[in-house]
């Protein structure tokens, strides 16, 4: 009886040590996640007064509508950084602070590529301002916060982790190609997120939220990109970037065997522009880029090129930098003077007519494959205007007024104001690649809104 007896004693005595020192670790858990959870309120409500809730009143041509986002103070003068999709065709915007005082807000100036824009506000006393951390040392995996007003809910928090950095977005529906360097978490960025911050763990904002794709996919841009752009909007109120007048595409290892160089890396130039430094460089279309001032550059993948496409924006205006190119499996030396990179945003004008167009830019031309860059581009067809009666639609291309051929948005102009007051004008458009007849009646119109 013994035997049974003292086995069974131990066993018990074994089991409550270990239910207690299992308490115990599980005591030290909760107060790690506690310890977690407190530095997670402690950021979140630091962090919050410095958000500001954004309301924006924008015209479409005939059409207003209002839309709510989120932006971050960054100055005790009153500058909030947001994003420049935010404010686009904005007539007015309001911005309301943590404690809840409205003030209409300036638009500085904005950056399309890197969508961020800087606005200010005049309000009296102290403002809280954000802390800017440092975006090119936030790590794959780092706990991140992220603040907001999500369909108009002040200054909501939602907790992830950084998933990437350095993320590409492709075929992002926009004017003008965005400069992606994106850093994505799962931290939830909704509709009326944009703007406002991403936050680490010392309260530090790492980036400006741009957008969100789906479930758990946030992209935001780095912080130092926005600090960046800032700065060159409160000297000059534009963004100056370097140019070369290339269009690329990754040199795959497929491609590279073609060469004939299956160890060598780099970028195909898949077109140059005209006029363009790479053109005045003798830069030609299948040419291979191996070095960039002394620097190797490469690209296997479509979201390689963005590394390059950086180097070059990044690169000061007249720079004669040194390229080592692969030609006809011989590398050649040549010197490429950068430039100033063109207009992105095509210039936009309203007409009479319930239509807008647009200048047809080198942009413009590739994104929306047009046969080519002559006429004006159909960006907007108001339904109840003249226009829209006469069967008149977005993405069409106006090549002559009348007897008037048109070649850009000038032009255009020119030969709108010459038919001026006429009771039926023909445009000859392009739908596609068919060319059309489009006969514009402004009195029916006028007639028709007074009945």
């Amino acid at each position: 009886m013994k035997k049974v007896i003292i086995p069974t004693l131990f066993l018990t005595l074994c089991l409550i040590g270990f239910a207690s020192a299992q308490s115990k670790s599980d005591g030290k858990v909760l107060k790690l996640f506690e310890d977690l959870q407190n530095v997670i309120i402690s950021v979140s409500n630091s962090v919050k007064a410095a958000v500001v809730h954004i309301e924006v009143v924008q015209k479409q041509d005939d059409l207003k509508f209002k839309s709510l986002a989120s932006g971050l103070i960054v100055d005790q003068k009153g500058y909030i950084l947001t994003n420049e999709h935010v404010v686009d065709k904005a007539t007015a915007v309001v911005v309301t602070l943590a404690n809840k005082l409205e003030y209409p807000a300036e638009i500085i100036g904005v950056d399309k590529q890197t969508d961020l824009a800087l606005l200010k506000i005049n309000a009296p006393g102290k403002l809280t301002v954000a802390k800017l951390g440092n975006s090119d040392e936030v790590q794959v995996g780092e706990w991140v916060i992220a603040v907001g007003n999500p369909y108009g809910f002040d200054r909501t928090v939602s907790f992830g982790v950084v998933s990437g950095k350095g993320r590409v977005i492709p075929n992002i529906p926009t004017e003008v190609p965005l400069i992606n360097d994106f850093i994505q978490t799962d931290a939830a960025i909704d509709p009326g997120s944009s703007g406002g911050p991403l936050v680490n763990l010392r309260g530090e904002a790492i980036g400006i939220n741009s957008m969100g794709l789906g479930r758990a996919q946030g992209f935001t841009i780095p912080i130092n990109m926005a600090k960046d752009v800032m700065q060159k909007l409160l000297q000059s109120g534009t963004i100056e970037r370097g140019w070369a007048g290339i269009v690329l595409q990754p040199f795959s290892r497929k491609f590279a065997r073609y060469y004939g160089v299956p160890d060598l890396s780099g970028v195909i130039i898949g077109d140059v522009q005209e006029n363009s430094p790479a053109a005045q460089a003798s830069l030609k279309p299948g040419d291979v880029v191996l070095k960039f001032n002394g620097q190797e550059v490469s690209a296997e993948k479509d979201e390689d090129l963005n590394k390059f496409s950086l180097l070059i924006a990044a690169t000061p205006v007249g720079s004669k930098v040194p390229l080592e190119i692969l030609r006809d499996q011989k590398k050649i030396n040549l010197t490429l003077e950068i430039g100033t990179q063109p207009k992105v945003k095509p210039e936009e004008y309203e007409t009479d007519y319930g239509f807008t167009v647009q200048e047809i830019t080198d942009n413009l031309y590739r994104m929306r494959r047009l046969e080519d860059k002559n006429g004006v581009y159909v960006s907007y067809v108001s339904v109840g205007g003249a226009a829209g009666q006469a069967d008149l639609d977005p993405g069409d291309v106006v090549r002559r007024v009348e007897s008037t051929e048109v070649n850009n948005l000038k032009e255009f102009k020119d030969a709108l104001q010459q038919v001026k007051g006429k009771k039926q004008i023909l445009l000859q458009v392009k739908k596609g690649k068919l060319g059309r007849f489009v006969l514009l009646e402004p009195e029916e119109k006028q007639a028709k809104a007074g009945e």
